[in-house]
């Protein structure tokens, strides 16, 4: 397979190093706007690709020994129609374009989230990519995490009994790039989303009401365009079951992700394990191992298996289980905390 990756910023490079070390890939074709960014990325991706390459820059999980030739493309409309299927983590404002692109020419795409910021612009990218047919797949890439698959499994089984509440924490230990925050769709779209997509899919349940709040206690510059870097939403779900939800841009202890479900007759969580950043104060509690210090590493086995999943739905032999209107109740809930956050109300969904 011939895969594309247009974008080249954190996300985009990871996602070609992951496709270069992934069966069935031949090669790796690198797209940007930005043309001066094209031979970096590729002396950084061969230095992950090789064979000596430490595991801090190939990955844990790598598999070595195996890569795909890495080539620097000639600008998507000169090689998307000869693409087996493009990845799009641009920025936000432009994947809507670059989706129905993709589609129109019947190149299976996996786009970063949020497919789009508007919600009427989702809908009729999602009515649009129905007619097309093109298979596209929204990057919520916790569906693919073995950890929160396990979890949706047992809370759907019933193990759990009624769910009573959930508790998200999603806390970056690096903050943002000053040149990434009026870009980024803010805290809401482009960081809880992920919580906001986990809590309807886990629970199985629709999110009745929204209630928010949000400050600016690390970066200034969050402030400057209506965005916060610490953040809380209160969840109502369908049953009157609640799920809270706690952002941080900046987390000191280290990368702090876990979605906790508790219910009548047991409770589960996923990103509890050694590594998870929170030193007990009880007495002869065994401190933290070293923790996570990005997502990227947190979320490592998740990430390649999202890609594994890509290559088999761009194949026609796998299941598409984040197909564009599985989007939707994450930014319905997502507009509807950065609404409350503004105004100080409770945000009905239905």
């Amino acid at each position: 397979m011939r895969v594309g990756v247009a974008g080249l910023g954190r996300i985009g490079m990871m996602h070609a190093r992951n496709l270069a070390q992934s069966e069935g890939v031949s090669e790796v074709v690198l797209l940007s706007r930005d043309s001066s960014r094209l031979k970096p990325a590729q002396v950084l991706l061969e230095e992950a690709l090789a064979p000596d390459a430490p595991v801090e820059v190939a990955g844990e999980f790598a598999p070595r020994g195996r890569t795909a030739d890495v080539r620097i493309g000639a600008g998507w409309d000169a090689e998307i129609e000869a693409l087996d299927g493009v990845i799009i983590s641009t920025i936000t404002s432009t994947h809507p374009e670059l989706t129905r692109s993709a589609a129109r020419a019947g190149v299976p795409a996996l786009v970063e989230k949020p497919l789009a910021l508007d919600l009427g612009e989702l809908e009729r990218l999602a009515d649009e990519l129905d007619d097309l047919g093109t298979e596209v797949m929204v990057a919520f890439h916790r569906r693919y995490d073995p950890a929160h698959q396990e979890l949706h499994r047992l809370i759907q089984a019933g193990e759990a009994g009624t769910v009573r509440a959930i508790t998200a924490t999603n806390h970056d230990r690096l903050p943002l790039s000053t040149a990434y925050i009026p870009v980024s769709g803010g805290i809401w779209l482009d960081m809880l989303i992920h919580d906001f997509d986990m809590i309807p899919w886990v629970s199985g349940q629709r999110v009745k009401s929204v209630w928010a709040t949000g400050s600016v206690l690390d970066a200034p510059a969050h402030a400057e365009y209506g965005d916060v870097d610490s953040a809380l939403a209160v969840l109502t779900l369908e049953s009157g079951a609640v799920a809270t939800v706690s952002g941080l841009r900046r987390n000191g202890a280290g990368q702090d992700s876990r979605l906790e479900v508790f219910g009548s007759l047991n409770s589960y969580g996923a990103g509890l394990e050694e590594r998870t950043p929170m030193t007990s104060t009880e007495p002869d509690a065994s401190a933290p191992a070293a923790p996570y210090q990005q997502f990227i590493e947190r979320f490592e086995r998740a990430f390649r298996a999202e890609i594994s999943a890509f290559i088999d739905v761009a194949k026609g032999t796998g299941e598409n289980l984040t197909p564009p209107r599985e989007g939707l109740a994450a930014i319905r809930i997502a507009l509807a905390a950065d609404e409350s956050r503004r105004t100080g109300e409770t945000v009905d969904l239905f």
